[in-house]
């Protein structure tokens, strides 16, 4: 797993995931698909490497985080595509639900599988996640998913993308989990406690932050078992709503698998 992070000197969470094997025997190409925490903090190393990749973006943050951490790339050469719906001021659900009275790690995991039960079928969420299935299956180069972390929005999204092409679910969670490794949380924690207790003004047991700043298969799997619980199937919600049917999932495979 560690071969598919890439080390950017500021950006978190940078990694390839295609190279899974598919149903069929094929592999996903690897240096097409990436997914990432955001560009903020990006180091002036960082935009000239990311840069020379020619890449689409995604970018599935809301508004009021894309003002607060405005990315540092891309620029204007670059095809990004967002969603405006919503304010751009104010503080964005989960650290709302920071400011709950008695917070524990049960109480904010509970939140956690709360949300992702509702991020399939939130409008602006289909737009991106349309936009996104688009964009490997046009671009000539590479695409990139992001959201703040690159890991629940982001992490739904890939485990759609990778569906899509085939890939098993084992392989599918193993991607999704890799987060945690990827983030180095143990490491982080106290820099992002720090940051949200000067943003909320609290102080937080760090425990009770964790189930929030790393991902549990449980949350992914509340994610999809919603999704087949309204559709029927993964498949069937792909065509439905996010217009990826057969013919698209064939197409796709065809540009990215071999």
């Amino acid at each position: 797993m560690h071969d598919r992070l890439h080390d950017f000197e500021r950006v978190l969470n940078f990694r390839d995931f295609g190279g899974y094997e598919t149903s069929d025997g094929a592999r996903v190409a690897r240096g097409r698909l990436f997914r990432s925490a955001h560009f903020a903090e990006a180091s002036d190393a960082d935009v000239a490497r990311l840069d020379a990749m020619g890449v689409v973006v995604v970018d599935l943050r809301r508004p009021e985080e894309r003002a607060r951490e405005p990315n540092r790339w891309p620029g204007e050469s670059v095809r990004v595509v967002s969603n405006d719906e919503g304010s751009a001021e104010g503080l964005p659900p989960h650290l709302l639900a920071l400011l709950q009275d008695n917070l524990t790690a049960a109480s904010v995991a509970g939140y956690m599988r709360e949300i992702y039960r509702g991020f399939a079928f939130e409008p602006r969420h289909i737009e991106l996640y349309r936009a996104w299935f688009s964009a490997p299956a046009n671009a000539v180069g590479p695409a990139i998913i992001h959201c703040a972390a690159g890991k629940d929005r982001t992490g739904l999204g890939c485990a759609l993308t990778l569906h899509a092409l085939g890939v098993n679910e084992e392989a599918i969670f193993a991607d999704y989990e890799f987060t945690n490794a990827a983030l180095d949380l143990d490491a982080r924690l106290p820099r992002i406690q720090a940051r949200m207790e000067d943003r909320l003004g609290r102080k937080f047991d760090p425990e009770a932050l964790m189930p929030m700043l790393g991902v549990n298969l449980d949350y992914l799997r509340e994610a999809l078992d919603a999704i087949e619980a309204r559709y029927g199937s993964i498949d069937a919600y792909m065509t439905q709503v996010l217009g990826v049917g057969e013919r698209e999932r064939v197409a796709l495979r065809g540009r990215l698998a071999g």
